[in-house]
């Protein structure tokens, strides 16, 4: 998976501001979407994604990551902000 071609991006202080291009619709990320979608940048398989979560967040259990991570790229793929 990766950030959809009518994706633009930057980062403001700690968050991920996004903007879809073609629609003008814009995304303001709070700080664990915004630093699951940099993890997305350099990691295309959610295995990956998850790996470097759960070592990130060593307090959360396992599955509680899981399970937000599918929520948010599923959100994300209802967007089309990724492909």
């Amino acid at each position: 998976m990766k950030i959809a071609e009518n994706i633009t991006y930057k980062t403001l202080q700690d968050k991920v501001v996004a903007v879809d291009i073609t629609t003008g619709v814009y995304y303001t990320m709070n700080a664990v979407a915004s630093h699951i979608w940099l993890l997305l940048e350099k990691h295309a398989e959610k295995q990956e994604l998850l790996d470097a979560l759960i070592k990130d967040f060593p307090d959360t259990p396992p599955a509680q990551i899981e399970a937000d991570l599918d929520e948010q790229l599923g959100y994300w793929k209802d967007e089309k902000m990724i492909v």
